[in-house]
């Protein structure tokens, strides 16, 4: 009988050495699967990115001709902004050289297009000076191109002569 004992606790270690064996390959077969998974669904994430990308620029033509469009637009943007900035600019300078103080110039919304490739843009100004200075501000202002939409005159009974202004001009700037 321990000679029966003895075979099957031989059979017994065997088998049990053969099934950490199989364990220890299984271990490393599914840590496999595991890394071959992960790296499948990158590579389908990045086809599907391909495959948007190759749907929405189907035409390299098209894209190409996208871009330009895009790239037309922002420059006639930078354009319309420096025309806006140099007269808001001269503006300034006139005011102060006719000892008037700004106290706030505001654009409101967006520049409106026109034709002959102008565009409107509306500006909120707030001026402090001496009555006959702001009228002749406000003149060479309107030699410059500038219409105005609304004017609000205040006041200041303190000081003689002295007024403050709310102008709301229409600035009309090469597209």
């Amino acid at each position: 009988m321990k000679a029966g004992e003895k075979t099957i606790n031989l059979l017994a270690c065997i088998a049990f050495v053969l099934v950490v064996g199989l364990g220890m390959q299984a271990w490393e077969l599914l840590t496999e699967r595991q890394l071959t998974v992960e790296q499948i669904q990158k590579l389908q994430r990045k086809l599907t990115q391909q495959i948007r990308f190759a749907d929405e620029h189907s035409d390299y033509k098209t894209y190409k001709i996208k871009l330009l469009d895009k790239q037309k637009k922002l420059e006639q943007q930078v354009e319309h902004n420096l025309n806006l900035n140099n007269l808001l600019q001269r503006l300034q300078k006139q005011a102060q050289a006719q000892s008037i103080l700004l106290n706030s110039m505001q654009m409101e919304g967006n520049p409106v297009p026109l034709q002959q490739g102008l565009q409107l843009q509306t500006v909120k100004i707030s001026v402090v000076g001496n009555f006959y200075s702001l009228l002749r501000w406000l003149r060479q202002a309107e030699r410059d191109g500038c219409k105005f939409k609304e004017l609000r005159l205040q006041s200041d009974m303190q000081a003689k002569e002295v007024l403050k202004m709310d102008i709301s001009l229409e600035l009309h700037t090469i597209n």
